[in-house]
């Protein structure tokens, strides 16, 4: 690894933070929507657990492996976790829709943010700001059985059911986008670089 790590940390830091500022200021639409209502504390009617958090790095690890880059497997597992700061408003005890961001329009508007940002050259950046939704959904199916997720939100505060096998597809879903972004990577920068950007962190 290399000595001169902290430009990786300063990154690693910083996308962290725009993505969990994109999630809270995401869900502020939340308080216009036809359908809000009193959520309550987080703390209180959320599944805030250690198995929880840990779960959801864990499951963004897993696909972000692909990414064969140290600082962007790292983003993978926090990406999925930092994402539940859409539930941060709850705090304020007012009527919203919850978890705004475990939505396809936060999808888009994530990645729109991050290559002004950051960059349009940073594929891999983009993939997992993607692929986390995807992962975060998944545990959460696994985690309840079944659950769900305003999708269309803020076009919609309607909520869409998912149980049983969804877990599967959006998992797989996140690893195919993951892949995908690795793949491209590897054939723009060849073998040799892409490994070094490994083991350089």
């Amino acid at each position: 690894m290399n000595l001169n790590a902290s430009p990786s940390v300063c990154f690693i830091v910083k996308a962290c933070l725009v993505y969990g500022g994109i999630a809270f200021a995401f869900s502020i639409f939340s308080l216009v929507l036809p359908n809000a209502f009193l959520v309550g504390n987080p703390f209180e009617v959320s599944t805030t657990t250690p198995e929880h958090v840990i779960g959801h790095i864990v499951w963004g690890l897993i696909p972000g492996l692909a990414f064969l880059s140290l600082r962007y497997i790292i983003l993978a597992g926090l990406f999925p976790m930092i994402l539940d700061a859409d539930h941060l408003l709850q705090f304020l005890e007012i009527e919203m829709v919850p978890r705004m961001a475990h939505s396809l329009p936060f999808i888009l508007i994530a990645i729109v943010v991050m290559m002004l940002l950051f960059g349009k050259k940073d594929i891999r950046l983009i993939a997992v700001s993607a692929a986390a939704v995807f992962s975060h959904m998944s545990f959460d199916i696994i985690l309840g059985g079944s659950t769900v997720f305003p999708v269309l939100a803020p076009f919609s505060g309607e909520f869409f059911w998912f149980s049983g096998i969804d877990w599967i597809i959006f998992q797989v879903i996140a690893a195919t986008i993951i892949l995908t972004a690795s793949v491209i990577v590897k054939k723009k920068y060849g073998r040799y670089n892409y490994k070094q950007k490994f083991y350089s962190f």
